[in-house]
């Protein structure tokens, strides 16, 4: 058991090597095939414990760019952030060994047919009920490290969750392949599962979903500044020559973008420069989007996105970040984290989602975090031309997280086939195609205008209409299918 804990927890080390920056998603293929060998003949107990130490391995690598906010933002300790961190991981780690419990269940009473969909069944319903359950945290969902590979072309039919299920589907297939050639048996009908999976996805790449409908210069502007700069006097007056140079150099009709707090006083306290600056943007036709912190009063705070223009829209942040933006369970966590010296802001969450409607075109607009809640962007995606997201990862310095952070942007273009803006203070900013493909990207701590033209695509594809509907009655039917066994042979 000892070795097979050890083993357990490489390949959930490597399995974590399929999302960025690495992207060597064939290894994760290979090492969930490895970990169901793990799991042969052990009991509950064990499945869990092993299912635990995967976790705990692929988290550890995942999300430890979490360290750099902790310790060199949040001013805590080394050891006092490492700790944090460890139990952040302990906490997520709990649902790998639920899931392998559960997919010991579904295989203890499943048919032999039935057995292949267990894991990718258990391993998608985790992923889900990680994605909402205590606010949710859809980071490192499996299917997102296929965005822009040669297998993607199921993402705009079953989205990033279908493809978590998919890679999980080719493991468990390539595990059965392995075994039957170990055992000297036919395997024919694994072979031609996986050549049936890659043919079927390449040949859905080459399906057109939307429709090309115009053309438009798009300009991204990332200011580079350090969070201390960034909420200072200093701070607010180069932001302002920035954003007043990027009217000056603008072309008639074009969007520009600032990332998300770029302004960090709300409109009132901004009128004079606000009225000053949209003169010149509707002389020139122009569309400007950028982040602002609005203060409502009454300690109420927006992370808001404006837009000045011919049309004046403004669209406030819904899916706040926990612990970043507002204290979960307050009334018991808050006095905690006081002590261990977090400066958390209690920020106001938006009414609803919805479309920023420029009077030429309809942008899906997403601050930061909501990006990574597939079902949350679908709800706007599906009307608009364009997909933008702002956000500051300026917290995470150069590590994977705005990496990751990038990645998850591409799904959502890939899952609705629509370009995707999006725009950061220190990076990573990109143009994204319909195609999931990254255009044009700038760097970590580059101070830069990022220029290009942007094709705008309309109409729905597959997820755009049924979202997680059509995996979720699959699963569904399948737990059913499950559940009859079980209570039929226990009365028979």
């Amino acid at each position: 058991m000892y070795k097979r804990g050890l083993f357990s927890l490489a390949s959930g080390l490597i399995f974590s090597l399929g999302f960025a920056p690495f992207d060597y998603w064939p290894l994760s293929i290979i090492s969930v095939s490895f970990l169901i060998y793990l799991l042969k003949d052990l009991s509950y107990k064990e499945t869990f414990l092993i299912g635990y130490i995967f976790g705990f391995g692929m988290w550890t690598t995942g999300i430890s760019w979490l360290y750099v906010s902790i310790h060199y933002h949040g001013n805590i300790g080394i050891t006092g952030s490492s700790f944090l961190i460890l139990l952040f991981i302990a906490a997520l780690s709990i649902y790998s060994g639920i899931l392998f419990l559960l997919n010991k269940f579904f295989e203890t009473y499943c048919s032999s047919s039935l057995s292949l969909f267990s894991l990718p069944a258990s391993w998608t319903i985790i992923e889900l009920l990680r994605s909402y359950l205590f606010t949710g945290f859809p980071w490192l969902i499996s299917g997102t490290m296929l965005a822009d590979s040669w297998i993607d072309g199921f993402t705009p039919v079953f989205g990033a969750q279908g493809n978590s299920f998919l890679l999980i589907f080719i493991g468990s297939i390539l595990y059965r392949f392995s075994f039957e050639i170990h055992n000297k048996r036919a395997t024919l009908p694994y072979a031609f599962l996986l050549s049936f999976v890659f043919m079927t996805s390449y040949l859905l790449k080459s399906i057109e979903w939307t429709d090309f409908s115009k053309e438009i210069r798009v300009s991204i502007y990332q200011p580079n500044l350090t969070l201390e700069d960034k909420w200072s006097q200093y701070g607010i007056i180069k932001t302002h020559n920035m954003m007043e140079k990027a009217i000056i150099n603008s072309n008639e009709r074009e969007l520009i973008v600032f990332p998300e707090t770029a302004m960090i006083l709300s409109e009132k306290d901004n009128k004079s420069f606000l009225d000053a600056i949209n003169y010149k943007i509707s002389d020139k036709s122009l569309t400007f989007v950028s982040g602002i912190v609005e203060n409502e009063g009454e300690n109420r705070i927006k992370n808001r996105l404006i837009t000045l223009g011919n049309e004046k829209n403004y669209y406030d942040k819904v899916k706040l970040v926990p612990f970043g933006e507002f204290i979960p369970l307050e009334a018991y966590l808050g006095s905690f984290l006081d002590i261990i010296g977090l400066n958390l802001t209690n920020t106001v969450a938006g009414n609803a989602f919805g479309l920023i409607n420029t009077g030429d075109y309809l942008i899906s607009p997403s601050i930061c975090y909501e990006i990574a809640f597939d079902n949350f962007i679908r709800r706007s995606a599906r009307e608009s031309n364009l997909l933008l997201t702002v956000s500051n990862d300026t917290w995470f310095g150069e590590s994977f997280g705005p990496m990751q952070h990038l990645e998850i942007a591409q799904n959502r273009a890939l899952e609705h086939k629509k370009p995707l803006v999006r725009a950061t203070n220190s990076g990573i900013s990109a143009f994204i195609s319909k195609n999931g493909e990254i255009q044009r990207k700038q760097g970590y701590f580059e101070e830069k205008r990022l220029s290009d033209k942007v094709k705008l695509f309309k109409g729905e594809t597959f997820y755009s209409k049924y979202g997680n509907f059509p995996l979720l009655a699959f699963i569904l039917l399948y737990v059913i299918s499950i559940i009859y066994r079980k209570l039929y042979f226990k009365t028979n």
